[in-house]
């Protein structure tokens, strides 16, 4: 078995279950050794740094088409999500990609950014086939590409509602939601004409607007580009300065989040009054984003110009 070889079956195998024949072949190729089922929160590999090559299996991957995470019996579902290439990798790469290159030829062939909570240089390269993601990450000590991530394409979450879990978690979800609804956040074909009617008529609620309107998500994939990083940052708590995040703003407006609060504590309800509390808040954070008094620690701001 070639080097090149591990690459065809790699990405074969990407999206593919660990039970499915393409992953049981990259399985093989990589030492025999079968992948196992993950569990909520922990991720299995296979591979290793002297292969130069380390393939990740998970039981979530944001992506419609893996939603929601599943069961097979008393085991999870687990699907090839992702892998790591090193430098000492001896396989196919990415056209246009090379590990010689630097900053400013790596900079010149593929999109820049800086990303992560470690801000580190990323590039953007073409996907190498439809649903996959490539990202190369640089060794700035090195001035030369620390890895390459080949992964199903993800999206970034903001909101999720998991079937079976408590609705009253995903109250203030619902609320942000609602407001992503109202002010144009949301990408124009998001939501049907219907929808977003009986919303502004207040003829259901925020957390029905998420659970039911929505499915259940409010992802990347569901607001418009430009407020994408904003949401991120607020819904997921990577705001600089922290405190201008969802949990903190749900902290100071309702006491404390409903995620958060201990059995047999009151819960702020899926009311609108208790939107209207709240709403101002969003839209103060949106302004401060748009001055450039907040920003995100994971994904910088691009110039946002809309208004809502």
């Amino acid at each position: 078995m070639t080097a090149t070889d591990l690459t065809d079956l790699l990405l074969d195998a990407l999206g593919q279950r660990i039970d499915d024949p393409a992953a049981v072949a990259l399985a093989q190729a990589l030492g025999d050794k079968p992948f196992k089922n993950a569990t909520p929160g922990n991720t299995v590999h296979l591979g290793s740094r002297k292969l130069g090559i380390e393939v990740g299996a998970s039981m979530q991957i944001d992506n419609r088409g893996f939603f929601p995470p599943r069961k097979d019996g008393r085991r999870w579902v687990t699907w090839v999500s992702h892998a790591f290439v090193y430098p000492n990798y001896r396989g196919a790469l990415p056209d246009g990609f090379d590990w010689s290159l630097d900053d400013a030829a790596l900079s010149a062939r593929f999109r820049r950014r800086v990303e992560g909570g470690l801000e580190e240089v990323r590039y953007t390269l073409p996907p190498p086939r439809e649903g996959l993601r490539a990202k190369a990450t640089l060794d700035e000590d090195k001035n030369r590409p620390r890895h390459l991530l080949l992964a199903v394409a993800e999206e970034a979450d903001y909101a999720t509602v998991y079937p079976g879990a408590d609705p009253a978690h995903s109250v203030e979800d619902g609320f942000f939601a609602t407001w992503c609804a109202l002010h144009g956040v949301l990408r124009e074909d998001r939501l049907g004409a219907d929808a977003l009617a009986a919303l502004r008529e207040r003829r259901i609620t925020p957390l029905a607007l998420l659970r039911d309107a929505l499915g259940g998500l409010l992802w990347e994939n569901d607001v418009r580009p430009e407020h994408a990083a904003f949401c991120h940052a607020y819904a997921k708590r990577l705001m600089k300065p922290d405190e201008a995040s969802a949990l903190f703003d749900a902290q100071a407006v309702f006491g404390d989040s409903n995620a958060w609060r201990k059995p047999g504590e009151a819960m702020t309800e899926d009311r609108w009054d208790e939107y209207d509390r709240i709403a101002p808040r969003y839209a103060q954070r949106w302004q401060q984003w748009r001055d450039g008094e907040i920003r995100s620690i994971v994904d910088h701001p691009h110039g946002a110009d809309a208004s809502v």
